[in-house]
């Protein structure tokens, strides 16, 4: 369990250790608030959707594809967003909050914090499932993630207008994109795919940066119990609901860690970018990242920890 621990630390650390420096970079005003919001504009359109692309092109597909778990992950996914879609309007009162909680709550930082996790616990192992994942979730995390900031960003917008906001998502075009080059099983040449992974390699960094940089302590103070529900919901209550029903279901070992990546996870750092961009409250969506984030190296250890007891994982 040490081992566990040590990888969680090692996990989450170097996370924090980026913020930190964001967040010295803005009390020496390196960067300001124009600044921050310009690179937040790169993040969201070049960035994060060219290594979401990436990501997916990469999924190795296994000789034995788990589809059950493949299946049960979206399935999970929908319920979590459709229970707080129910749930955000009774606790939110302004409405620029309300998808943030539901990001903040129901997508996880699978695609950056799980996969490494997956690997770390099976080394040796056929870990293909854990990157199949990848096209069987993110995807979901972007279109209602999406949604959901669109359906309270206050502008009223119709139907055909919220799937045009959508379709012209940068992060979805960017898994989209790289989902139709896997199934074609097309990769770039090597004249781009250099440049293009330096470029993608860029988005993860530079999000922590920003995020670290746009943290303000009274702001996260002001914001309070509501704070502490999207923490606790991200990284206590949607585990505890769908990872021990999955235990119940028979999944174990990489499939079970794989949903453990999934669910327990702290909130997906582009759920910041994605805020500012689209009408959320941005403030709010970094406070809900960082937290998830600083804590999750404890909370996963214990994830970890109880499944490993119970005989679930090997």
């Amino acid at each position: 369990m040490w081992n566990d621990l040590l990888f969680s630390l090692n996990t989450v650390l170097p996370l924090l250790l980026i913020m930190l420096a964001g967040f010295i970079a803005r009390r020496l005003k390196i960067l300001d608030d124009v600044g921050i919001r310009q690179a937040n504009s790169a993040v969201f359109n070049i960035f994060l959707p060219l290594l979401l692309c990436l990501n997916v092109m990469d999924t190795k597909l296994g000789q034995a594809l788990a589809w059950p778990a493949l299946g049960y992950g979206m399935g999970a996914v929908i319920v979590s967003f459709i229970i707080m879609f129910k749930a955000a309007p009774r606790l939110c009162v302004q409405p620029e909050s309300r998808g943030v909680l539901i990001q903040g709550v129901a997508r996880s930082n699978y695609a950056i914090f799980g996969i490494p996790l997956i690997q770390m616990m099976y080394p040796q192992a056929d870990t293909s499932v854990s990157a199949l994942m990848v096209v069987a979730v993110v995807p979901l995390f972007n279109v209602l993630s999406t949604v959901a900031l669109l359906r309270f960003n206050g502008k009223n917008e119709g139907a055909w207008a919220m799937v045009r906001e959508v379709l012209t998502n940068p992060l979805i075009i960017g898994t989209l994109t790289g989902l139709a080059l896997w199934l074609l099983q097309w990769q770039f040449p090597p004249l781009l795919d250099k440049p293009l992974r330096a470029l993608g390699s860029v988005a993860t960094p530079l999000a922590l940066f920003l995020l670290g940089a746009s943290l303000d302590l009274h702001r996260l103070r002001a914001q309070g119990r509501l704070l502490w529900l999207g923490v606790g919901g991200r990284l206590i209550a949607v585990p505890l609901v769908f990872l021990t029903l999955a235990a119940v279901l028979q999944f174990r070992d990489v499939q079970l860690a794989t949903l453990i990546a999934v669910f327990a996870s702290p909130t997906a750092v582009s759920s910041y970018p994605m805020a500012q961009q689209l009408g959320g409250d941005a403030d709010f969506a970094a406070s809900q990242v960082a937290l998830t984030t600083a804590f999750s190296g404890i909370t996963v250890f214990v994830w970890v920890f109880v499944f490993k007891a119970l005989g679930c994982l090997r």
